[in-house]
């Protein structure tokens, strides 16, 4: 697409009681829980590995830190998440993975506007796909508009790249897609999985509110409802993203936006030991998206069950050379809730449609 994209760099510091430590072992704390994960054994939640207390009590505070980072990392229910599913790669360490990530400079909305660029009229927007009835080699879409009006649209097949969210929701509710008849292997699948919650809240400061000497400071990991704070770095404009995921969210998800702001900043002040005004006095803007509460994605982005480690290689199997499913929650190369798991699913489905229809 032609765009900028830079790596994410910068210091990781600790707030704890108005002062800003060095967060050195952040990643060798979570690096030697997560390595305790034997992919040879029956999978089980993160919450039960956690019980057996792997490391014992010299790596008693190294659980809390992997706890809090799958909790948020995932935007995950300890209690749900399976562990074969967040284990690292034979030889890999987590912090290796999470560190290759990187930010595209003008925006991710930029992306879906190339992929875009010579679909004309043939990209419908406002248009809700309510049903999808099919049959091997034919599918027959029911769309409904803004205004109630409906319309149908047939095919040989259908791409369905909708959020793990929507196809677990009832059909008859806001947003909802029914499939006609149900792929029983699919619903199975999508028993398998769970979309988890997660808020994040842009605030645009006219300067940080933290120390000065901290111009390489990349991630504020914080004591409370948001557990970290990231910015731009290496860009530099004075701009933060307060982070929560998981149960934490979804409870402040049930609040207003200007609650969860005030929350934010108030967790902040506090965090830095300084005052909540000192901080909301610096703000100039702010910016959220309450993803559980929106119809068209009832969730933040997908993680496995546990014993769903397999479900998203099921979900990306064709339905009889007729339905294809692509989405970050189908990428069956360990790179759910993630934008290239997203793109490349969407490579997947295409390969598999050009197939089906060569036969």
């Amino acid at each position: 697409a032609g765009l900028a994209a830079c790596d994410i760099a910068g210091e990781h510091r600790q707030a704890a009681r108005g002062r800003l430590r060095p967060a050195r072992d952040f990643w060798r704390q979570i690096d030697g829980v997560l390595q305790r994960i034997d992919p040879k054994r029956p999978d089980e939640s993160f919450a039960a590995f956690l019980a057996r207390r792997p490391g014992g009590r010299s790596l008693a505070r190294a659980r809390t830190t992997a706890r809090e980072f799958v909790q948020g990392f995932h935007a995950a229910d300890v209690n749900e998440i399976g562990v074969l599913s967040i284990a690292p790669g034979q030889g890999e360490a987590t912090s290796e993975s999470v560190a290759r990530a990187g930010r595209v400079v003008q925006g991710y909305d930029e992306i879906p506007r190339w992929l875009a660029r010579d679909l004309g009229g043939d990209l419908h927007l406002h248009t809700q796909v309510i049903e999808i009835g099919w049959e091997r080699g034919r599918v027959e879409l029911t769309l409904q508009r803004e205004s109630g009006e409906t319309s149908r649209i047939l095919a040989r097949a259908a791409v369905v790249t909708v959020p793990l969210g929507v196809l677990q929701a009832p059909a008859d509710e806001p947003g909802g897609l029914r499939l006609r008849p149900d792929p029983p292997r699919i619903r199975e699948a999508l028993n398998r999985l769970a979309m988890g919650s997660a808020i994040r809240l842009v605030v645009w400061f006219r300067e940080f509110p933290w120390q000065d000497g901290l111009d390489r400071l990349s991630f504020l990991h914080t004591r409370g409802p948001f557990n970290v704070w990231w910015t731009a770095y290496p860009m530099r404009p004075p701009l933060a993203v307060a982070w929560s995921g998981g149960p934490p969210a979804a409870d402040l998800n049930r609040r207003s936006a200007q609650e969860i702001k005030n929350l934010a900043l108030h967790a902040l002040a506090e965090n830095l030991g300084i005052s909540p005004r000192r901080v909301s006095s610096r703000v100039l803007a702010a910016w959220s998206h309450n993803w559980d509460r929106d119809p068209f994605a009832r969730g933040a982005y997908s993680y496995a069950r546990a014993g769903g480690s397999h479900a998203a290689a099921a979900l990306a199997r064709p339905v009889e050379g007729t339905l294809f499913f692509a989405g970050e929650a189908t990428d069956a190369e360990g790179r759910t809730g993630t934008v290239e798991g997203a793109l490349a699913s969407g490579l997947r489905a295409a390969r598999q449609v050009a197939r089906a229809a060569a036969t």
